[in-house]
């Protein structure tokens, strides 16, 4: 139908770049995928207009939103532009919610952009060019745009490169942007020929249709690129640039995403905030929450470290109650109950264990952590030599906890779902092993 429609009325008259405002006659209505006559009160869906300052959706920009309002004294219309929208190049569709009154096709209307939110599109649709050509200057001339977001609130950039950015090199494609922002310089926005262009080193896009006559928009000598966007006049309008992010989106290929202008400050002073926050918290100042925070983290490892040595001191004291009731079976063999262990917990029971046997021998553990039973066999080569294997015992009493597991001879394990079948388990270990 939209290609219908552009064969029937012709393209749209695009006057956005440089008006806010445009008074054009209606040409076509759409509502629910069809054409229709009129679009009432409440209604939503698509106007073409023969003139529009409305920017439709292309090249990564976003498309405008604003208003279309009764060109006649008194008129009581007001419709809502939602998004902008060419569904086939050159046929501009305004997607709309007729919020009063009713309009119908070969009516006039006012069609007024929302100019504030234009402003921030076009300052960071001129930013993503200066990026481009910052990123270029600071990784090297095999950087290619791959892809673009420009919105009223963020701008995102893809682009080629093949490795990961470092902190030091954003750092630098930050002050090489704002520097050509700090310049203030006049953009210059004009038309050529495509063979012109090229011959001129106008950057162009990889995979993007040109026709005969191209749109070049420069930044002085900094960056030229062929571009049917919104921008600014002049380089200072974004205020300046900060980059927020950078990552990966796929093999040799990166994405760093930046607001500008009031976006930009209000980044900025959230960062401030949460560091003044870090900052009382700390009971410092905010130039010296990191070496705050260094000694605060060396502590709290000294902290670590000896609670380490405590608790490994605490757990060799209780071992000495279980390293009682060892056995020899041929091998020394200790089989013990021992609630509150994780599975890490249980294997330096283990090792505690084998350390104060007086040759290789083998256990069989068994503890309960919150209502989740677990039990471990384990013995070294000796034990196994002498006819121990953790496996086969795992197996043969892990039913009593209801549960399943296995291993090798030197250490297997089995958790299960009946807590209270871990005694009857560590006691058909001890019949199994002869203990």
């Amino acid at each position: 139908m939209h290609a219908e429609l552009l064969k029937e009325l012709g393209a749209s008259a695009f006057v956005g770049y440089d008006r806010a405002t445009a008074t054009s006659g209606v040409t076509a209505l759409i509502k629910d995928g069809q054409r229709v006559d009129e679009l009432a009160e409440g209604d939503e869906g698509e106007v073409v207009l023969g003139i529009t300052p409305f920017y439709a959706e292309m090249g990564g920009e976003v498309g405008d939103t604003g208003t279309l309002e009764g060109a006649d004294e008194g008129s009581q219309l007001h419709i809502e532009v939602l998004d902008t929208k060419a569904p086939e190049k050159g046929l501009v569709c305004h997607q709309v919610k007729v919020v009063r009154g009713s309009v119908r096709v070969g009516d006039t209307v006012r069609a007024v952009i929302d100019e504030r939110r234009r402003a921030r599109i076009a300052r960071n649709h001129t930013a993503t060019h200066i990026l481009h050509a910052a990123l270029r200057q600071v990784l090297g001339d095999h950087v290619k745009q791959a892809g673009s977001y420009v919105g009223p609130d963020r701008l995102r950039f893809d682009f080629t490169h093949f490795e990961g950015v470092t902190s030091e090199q954003i750092k630098q494609v930050e002050d090489v942007a704002n520097d050509v922002v700090m310049q203030a310089i006049a953009m210059n926005i004009y038309e050529t020929s495509l063979d012109e262009a090229r011959e001129a080193g106008v950057t162009a896009l990889f995979g993007e249709k040109y026709g005969d006559t191209v749109r070049v928009v420069e930044a002085g000598d900094f960056s030229a690129e062929l571009c049917g966007g919104c921008h600014v006049a002049n380089t200072a309008e974004i205020g300046f640039i900060k980059i927020v992010s950078e990552s990966s989106v796929g093999a040799n290929l990166r994405r760093i995403e930046a607001v500008t202008s009031f976006d930009a400050l209000a980044y900025m002073n959230r960062e401030e905030d949460e560091l003044k926050r870090a900052a009382g918290v700390l009971k410092t100042t905010p130039f010296e929450v990191a070496d705050r925070c260094a000694a605060n983290a060396a502590t709290i490892k000294e902290f670590e470290a000896e609670r380490k040595r405590a608790k490994q001191a605490e757990a060799e004291g209780s071992m000495a109650d279980y390293l009682k009731n060892m056995v020899d079976v041929g091998y020394p063999l200790v089989v013990a109950r021992i609630d509150g262990l994780d599975t890490g917990a249980l294997r330096n029971a283990w090792d505690i264990i084998r350390g104060h046997m007086d040759k290789p021998g083998a256990c069989v553990l068994g503890t309960v952590n919150n209502d989740k039973p677990v039990i471990m066999a384990a013995g070294t080569d000796e034990a196994v030599a002498a006819g121990f294997n953790a496996g086969a015992v795992i197996k043969a009493i892990a039913g009593n906890i209801k549960g399943g597991g296995g291993g090798k001879p030197t250490m297997a394990q089995a958790g299960g779902k009946d807590a209270s079948g871990m005694d009857a388990a560590l006691a058909a270990a001890r019949e199994m092993l002869g203990a």
